[in-house]
């Protein structure tokens, strides 16, 4: 079924059901090489040897302006440390890491990331090209947190907000007497429904003047003082209940458009994204292998119709309305009335799922590789068949996805070889819909947006709409931003301006047909798939609210849930290995390292690294390995003491390490040794 000889065997016929569309994303390091790193500093040395190293490596002024628009907080720590006014020991360590990490990602992670790495465009021709110049542009935005601290500030004044709108936060709902507002993560602020919040809520329905509000509020109740008037709003502000024109709207890829000039000057820090001045164009052949690998992803998708959570759901619509009947979206999801949100929407990681056939089969793959010795294994058709029979029973008439994206590295020695066809794809990530990983880089790249109106949708009399809303921290809150690229716009939670043409939650249905949960519009009866361009990850539920999560989610929850290689119950196992199909790495080979199985915190430095490297020896670990940190990965040479102690560290705070084998040294050489990894959108070919 599988050969393990590490040969890629190819199949006679090449199976293609997705076809790229649009253009192709880079994503790729800014710099080539890392800052001068000295020898690490020997266990228990002074803080005098630690100051030494990080002087060595802060004196390289690009690192050193990129760090401190990541951290400014590392950066006055290293600041401290340099002139003497830390002499801790632990505290310079400490300091020490984590300029190490930075270091190690400043030239080998290609993840978009302030003056680390940006974005460029990627062609498709006849023969590869490339081409990178020094002329990268950086676009500042205000940070997030200082911005919002500052908008929370301003809202204080009531001077300063009289002629500002506000209006009640559509994501807000009243049941039982009193006021729910999605607050940070899967909680929620509540507080009661009292005569004034009514009216407030009556009032500030639509956009209203604070200084209008105030009006209506000192009318209704003359005899409480001003004071108390003014510290309501500001309270209905703070806990998020009402919603000012300062916080622009996600389709406003720059909140500083909207505020005034005093308070923008508050925010001295600013975020930075980076358009990076390169010319990509990629051989055909590479596309091919992209919607190659995009198909057998969907054929191994673990859930092809649809999770368990959005199957179950979907049983107790029809079981509760029927089909042929459409129930508004604030009525279905409110779980005094309705039926509330599908299983596992209201807490910060899915339930546990039962053993499948699927899992037995990869277990099975996993252990005789184990066994046997190999790190890789290669995928034939017959194994996909089986792997995708298993997860297909008991279902029928499954619906493909109908688009979505593909991050992969191209490992390939020199552009002679990619033209050559000699290359691999390494998958990085799926997303679960085309715009997820490119959409807040639509503003640098306003190339990739185009097309999104033709994407194709589940059912073909749907629309397609953009989804705009905002995230829950806001840390985040540049990663929901993207410009409107779709006529129709569905926002929540956020100000609009009252002759904005747009809907809101309280305009859509739900309804069901063919065992498909759809939406529409409640007013005409037209349907529409919603397309949220951020690449926020809705199953953490920690970013967003729980309602954008379900419009999101409802219109493809019974098709295939595309994802990375899901090696399910495997995943718990120490070790799994490579997984390869015709010229794609879908998996990386992976280790588990739990910190019980090395020396305790006192043990020393070298009798630790003797224990991490005798267990190297028995697990066949690599020495250049990715260590895994939620969905980011720090590039690691086990052989260098500074990256032992630095998987050290990460073990000191965590049980268990999560270990993927490296790609080759030699894997970034057709773009000049540069970290890099490539975003495709792909849509169905049905």
């Amino acid at each position: 079924m599988v050969s393990r000889n590490g040969v890629n065997t190819m199949t006679r016929t090449r199976i293609r059901r997705y076809r790229r569309t649009g253009t192709a994303m880079l994503r790729a390091a800014i710099h080539l090489t890392p800052p001068r790193l000295p020898d690490w500093p020997e266990p228990g040395c002074s803080t005098e040897r630690w100051r030494s190293w990080l002087s060595a490596v802060w004196a390289d002024e690009f690192f050193r302006q990129a760090v401190a628009n990541a951290s400014p907080d590392l950066a006055r720590q290293v600041r401290a440390v340099l002139d003497r006014r830390v002499n801790n020991v632990r505290r310079a360590r400490r300091a020490a890491l984590a300029v190490a990490r930075y270091a190690l990602r400043y030239a080998y992670r290609s993840t978009p990331f302030g003056l680390f790495a940006g974005v460029a465009l990627v062609e498709f021709g006849d023969v590869a090209l490339v081409r990178v110049g020094d002329g990268h542009e950086a676009v500042h935005r205000p940070d997030p947190t200082a911005l919002d601290s500052a908008i929370t500030a301003w809202e204080t004044s009531e001077d300063g907000m009289a002629d500002v709108e506000v209006c009640v936060n559509n994501l807000a709902r009243l049941f039982d007497g009193r006021v729910h507002v999605p607050a940070e993560g899967a909680d929620e602020f509540t507080l009661a429904s009292t005569t004034a919040v009514e009216l407030v809520l009556q009032a500030a329905g639509f956009p209203i003047p604070h200084a209008a509000l105030l009006g209506k509020l000192a009318a209704e109740f003359p005899h409480v003082e001003s004071r108390r008037r003014a510290e309501l709003v500001t309270d209905l502000l703070r806990t998020r209940l009402l919603r000012s024109r300062l916080r622009a709207a996600a389709t406003i890829t720059d909140p500083a458009a909207v505020v005034p000039s005093p308070l923008l000057a508050a925010c001295e820090r600013t975020a930075v994204d980076t358009r990076l001045d390169a010319e990509v164009r990629l051989p055909e052949t590479v596309a091919v292998e992209m919607e190659t690998a995009a198909t057998v992803l969907a054929r191994l998708a673990t859930h092809p119709a649809g999770t368990p959570a959005w199957r179950r759901y979907a049983e107790r619509f029809v079981d509760r309305f029927g089909e042929g009947t459409e129930v508004s979206v604030e009525q279905l999801t409110d779980p005094s009335v309705g039926l509330g949100l599908p299983d596992g929407f209201g807490v910060l990681s899915e339930p546990p799922r039962p053993m499948s056939r699927r899992d037995r089969l990869l277990l099975d793959l996993a252990g005789t590789a184990a066994v046997e010795g190999n790190r890789s294994v290669i995928l034939s058709e017959a194994v996909i068949e089986e792997l995708e029979a298993a997860a297909a029973e008991p279902f029928t008439n499954l619906v493909p996805a109908p688009h979505f994206e593909v991050c992969a590295q191209i490992q390939a020695r020199t552009m002679q070889a990619l033209d050559a066809g000699d290359f691999r794809l390494r998958v990085h990530t799926v997303s679960r819909a085309a715009g997820t990983m490119t959409g807040r880089f639509w503003h640098l790249l306003p190339e990739l947006a185009a097309g999104y109106a033709d994407l194709p949708t589940v059912a073909p009399d749907a629309t397609s709409a953009q989804l705009s809303f905002h995230p829950t921290r806001a840390e985040a809150d540049l990663l929901t931003r993207a410009p409107r690229v779709l006529p129709t716009l569905v926002s929540v939670g956020e100000y609009r301006d009252a002759g904005e043409n747009v809907l809101h939650p309280r305009d859509l249905v739900v309804g069901s047909r063919d065992g498909h949960l759809y939406l529409a519009v409640a007013a005409t009866g037209e349907r529409l798939e919603l397309l949220a361009p951020t690449a926020i990850n809705f199953l953490w539920n920690s970013y967003t609210p729980p309602l954008v999560r379900f419009l999101a989610e409802i219109s493809r929850a019974a098709t295939a849930q595309v994802t990375w290689f899901d090696w399910g119950a495997a995943w718990t196992l120490p070790f799994t290995p490579a997984v390869h199909y015709r010229r794609t790495v879908l998996a990386a080979a992976r280790w588990q390292l739990h910190a019980r199985k090395l020396p305790g915190r006192t043990a020393h430095l070298e009798a630790w690294a003797d224990q991490l490297h005798a267990w190297r020896g028995r697990a066949g670990v690599p020495e250049r390995v990715l260590l895994a940190v939620d969905d980011q990965h720090l590039p690691l040479d086990l052989a260098r003491e500074m990256d032992v102690d630095l998987l050290r560290a990460h073990l000191s705070g965590t049980p268990v390490a999560v270990l993927f084998e490296a790609p080759p040294p030699d894997a970034d050489g057709w773009i000049g040794g540069r970290a890099h990894s490539i975003v495709v959108s792909l849509e169905s070919r049905r």
